[in-house]
């Protein structure tokens, strides 16, 4: 690695052809990079004696790349575009937080906070949400996250807090309330419910519910989402009860779209866990945010 050499051109001879590309004319290019048509003619020649190749063809008006110039062109901007984001990195690190997590954890846990721990981690600091599919998680975290959103009935081995512990109940609609609870006395047909049709790792489903509480055993399912966003969506509407977990639902029950089964709230060992990852240690930023998170102040 440490006898590794480049063989490109100049930065300047660089920046001189995708000037040319870009504005179509080499006198644009010079009035740009304020310097002269003539210094900006010898950077291009030099790169086509070089290379063996006509970067532009001379008789159009305006000028246009060749074929090899487009393509030249193409790479000569993706390494530019490169470049400039490293150099933006470089100066938002020490100011960056990217927080990794689920769909459904982004869309009902952080975005409804999400304006308060901007206020609270000050103007200066960039929030990001990187979001995956749960069980891809893991590869998002490798490629630069700080803090992970993690579920689990174990604590993670590296510095954390729990943002809410696993506790359901039915919701739906004010009616659909009702219906259930005229149907748990026999009084009409039960209400359909809804459920997460994808492998859900681990969280709890209708089936722990039954174990629970036999008397919803019977109660069909009728409705199946693969996210757990679209099923609280279809319950809102009316379709049918789903399962409630406390904190993911706040922001439906606040406007009442969804209301609680009166009933109390089943709840295991499983937390929805923060962590630090290996560069969420490093970054002071990320450790005052992991802080924000912990699930009493997120409540506020």
């Amino acid at each position: 690695m440490a006898n590794r050499r480049y063989n490109i051109p100049s930065l300047s001879s660089l920046v001189a052809f995708e000037a040319v590309a870009r504005l179509q004319g080499f006198a644009r290019a010079a009035e740009e990079l304020n310097t002269s048509q003539p210094a900006i003619s010898r950077h291009i020649r030099n790169l086509e004696i070089r290379y063996g190749v006509e970067f532009f063809d001379r008789d159009k008006n305006p000028i246009a790349l060749t074929s090899k110039g487009s393509q030249f062109y193409a790479g000569v901007v993706q390494g530019f575009d490169a470049l400039q984001n490293a150099v933006q990195d470089l100066k938002q690190v020490d100011n960056r937080v990217t927080l990794v997590c689920s769909h459904s954890v982004s869309h009902l846990l952080l975005m409804p906070r999400f304006g308060y721990l901007r206020n609270a981690l000050g103007n200066e600091a960039e929030l990001r949400v990187m979001t995956a599919e749960y069980n891809l998680v893991q590869a998002a975290v490798d490629s630069g996250g700080d803090i992970v959103f993690e579920y689990s009935a174990t604590a993670p081995d590296t510095e954390h807090v729990v943002v809410c512990e696993e506790k359901v109940k039915p919701v739906g609609t004010p009616e659909m309330v009702r219906r259930a609870v005229s149907a748990l006395s026999g009084e009409c047909e039960a209400p359909p419910l809804l459920r997460l049709q994808k492998e859900n790792y681990g969280w709890l489903d209708w089936i722990d519910w039954w174990d629970a509480h036999p008397e919803y055993a019977d109660w069909p399912i009728c409705g199946e989402f693969d996210s757990y966003v679209y099923m609280l969506e279809a319950a809102a509407s009316g379709q049918g009860l789903g399962l409630g977990w406390l904190s993911f639902i706040d922001p439906y029950l606040a406007r009442g779209d969804l209301v609680e089964m009166p009933v109390d709230w089943h709840s295991t060992s499983t937390k929805v866990y923060a962590r630090l990852t290996r560069f969420g240690q490093r970054n002071p930023m990320a450790q005052k945010c992991l802080l924000l998170l912990k699930g009493s102040q997120l409540a506020d």
